[in-house]
């Protein structure tokens, strides 16, 4: 008897994935490439995303606004709003032509104001019916948000165009360096700032190109932990990579 409910108790999580619908109309934790197989826009919405690394790198929860944009034609698309100073940050295109960012840094809760860059022209959401007057004649879309703050699994993030912002969480560091191909590996120039949460940050105008980079944190050397992409240092030592296109 005890051998059946065994054998019984281990089925049950088969037994019910089962029944469940193939698409839940919203979802408590998405896994971040479920958004390149999005087959329609929306208006933003909030969203808890599982990111997996293929480099070995833990796992990490992100939470935050998705935006969305769909359009199988155009090449480029880009978001900006108040959350970048109307800075353009590309969106990624999906399989089936939905573009998509995810927003995740955004600390106080409130309303967002943005617009789609779609080939060169602003947009407002199609797929939003909130908007606003901007004052020239023109709309843009209105999204609310609950905040959550940024946390402390951070790397860097592109916040304009070849405008790159390098974070860090490391609240008992005294100093840090960013140093990488971009300065020749000195770790005087730049020093990044710290923050009351432990958030050191730093921002900086790339041009296009491949760079290698790691901190320097009180005298020690390393990478940055959340950037799934690395490479090796001249002394082939292990660094981390960004490719601003």
């Amino acid at each position: 008897m005890h051998v059946k409910l065994r054998k019984l108790a281990a089925l049950l999580p088969l037994l019910v994935a089962g029944f469940t619908p193939y698409e839940a109309e919203t979802p408590a934790v998405e896994s971040y490439y479920q958004y390149r197989l999005l087959k329609e826009a929306s208006p933003p919405r909030e969203v808890k995303s599982f990111r997996a690394y293929d480099s070995g790198l833990a796992p990490r929860m992100e939470s935050g606004l998705l935006f969305t944009y769909k359009s199988r034609t155009a090449k480029r698309v880009a978001l900006a709003g108040s959350f970048n100073e109307w800075k353009p940050v590309p969106m990624a295109r999906g399989d089936n032509g939905v573009w998509y960012y995810l927003l995740s840094d955004l600390a106080d809760p409130g309303e967002v104001r943005y617009k789609f860059l779609v080939d060169g022209l602003w947009t407002r959401d199609p797929r939003n019916t909130a908007t606003e007057d901007d004052g020239t004649g023109s709309y843009v879309s209105v999204a609310p948000h609950e905040g959550g703050g940024e946390g402390t699994h951070l790397t860097y993030r592109f916040v304009g165009k070849n405008l790159v912002e390098f974070r860090i969480y490391k609240p008992l560091a005294r100093m840090i360096s960013l140093v990488g191909d971009f300065n020749n590996w000195n770790p005087e120039n730049d020093l990044m700032k710290r923050e009351k949460n432990g958030v050191w940050r730093l921002q900086k105008k790339l041009r296009k190109g491949n760079y290698r980079y790691k901190y320097l944190v009180d005298g020690a050397w390393t990478v940055d932990t959340y950037n799934s992409s690395s490479s090796r240092d001249d002394l082939g030592k292990l660094c981390s990579r960004l490719v601003v296109e």
